[in-house]
């Protein structure tokens, strides 16, 4: 990990194809639940998988997971995180609750893609149409949201599937969130109006092909900074089922993996050494 100074911002934020019109986005207003300085405490246990994208405001952290996590990461502050892994909902809940806990913003490089260019499907055939510029495009966003601190931003493929955009995540700390593939299918097919138990088929086929994209890519997730795990969090915690695991469980397994990485980094500086 290097948390070295980030490069200055380029004009432009997420430089739309020339038939769009590029867009500004404002980041002066915090997240909801964290207005005013405060954060308001959920009343409910949090699971890791509901059936839906959860809005920030109300993924709010317990009192004791925003006490560890002030005791874990106190020397982290303006630090960026970047979140990667297989798009679904449980990633991007846990990022929105990461952030909430460490008093960050919270991003997705794929929403605000979708706002320019007009919607998942625009996106979708971006991506397949003109995958070098995507990646510029992915290129050109991260470079100006290294610069922003203490963001947690949850990343597109685009960020890992070339050297320049993992070069970019070694400004911060990059996060991969590896759920089960099965979660990511039912996301997929749930944005198409499909149910799984219904269309045994669609589902065959989105496995089909998350299995030849995870394949793919998980040596590029892989050498992220730290990687949680669904499954293995299920088993520390001695759960028979990764439905048992909750947003809070993932994020307290991602704050004490930030804590064990500060103290390695300290370790590596004291001994005169690179990290």
């Amino acid at each position: 990990m290097a948390m070295r100074a980030a490069p200055a911002a380029a004009t432009g934020f997420f430089s739309s194809p020339s038939s769009v019109s590029p867009r500004r986005f404002s980041f002066a207003t915090p997240p909801p639940s964290l207005s005013a300085g405060r954060c308001i405490i959920h009343r409910r246990r949090l699971r890791a998988f509901p059936s839906s994208e959860l809005p920030q405001e109300e993924l709010n952290p317990s009192v004791d997971l925003l006490r560890k996590t002030a005791e874990a990461v106190g020397d982290f502050r303006k630090t960026p995180i970047y979140i990667v892994g297989t798009d679904c909902t449980a990633k991007r809940n846990i990022g929105k609750l990461l952030a909430n806990s460490i008093i960050y913003r919270y991003l997705c490089s794929e929403e605000l893609l979708e706002d320019v260019l007009g919607g998942k499907d625009a996106l979708r055939a971006f991506k397949e149409s003109d995958e070098k510029g995507y990646l510029e495009v992915e290129t050109e966003g991260l470079k100006q949201l290294t610069s922003m601190g203490s963001l947690v931003l949850c990343c597109g493929d685009g960020a890992v599937m070339n050297s320049t955009n993992l070069g970019l995540l070694r400004h911060g700390v990059s996060i991969w969130i590896d759920v089960p593939l099965e979660m990511a299918a039912n996301d997929m097919l749930k944005s198409t109006g499909t149910q799984a138990t219904k269309d045994p088929d669609a589902f065959s086929q989105a496995m089909s092909k998350l299995r030849q994209q995870y394949e793919e890519l998980k040596e590029r997730y892989g050498i992220s900074d730290i990687t949680v795990s669904v499954q293995n969090v299920a088993s520390q915690l001695g759960y028979s089922s990764v439905d048992s695991v909750t947003l809070e469980d993932m994020v307290l397994e991602i704050v004490k993996q930030i804590e064990r990485l500060i103290r390695t980094k300290a370790m590596m500086e004291a001994a005169g050494k690179p990290f």
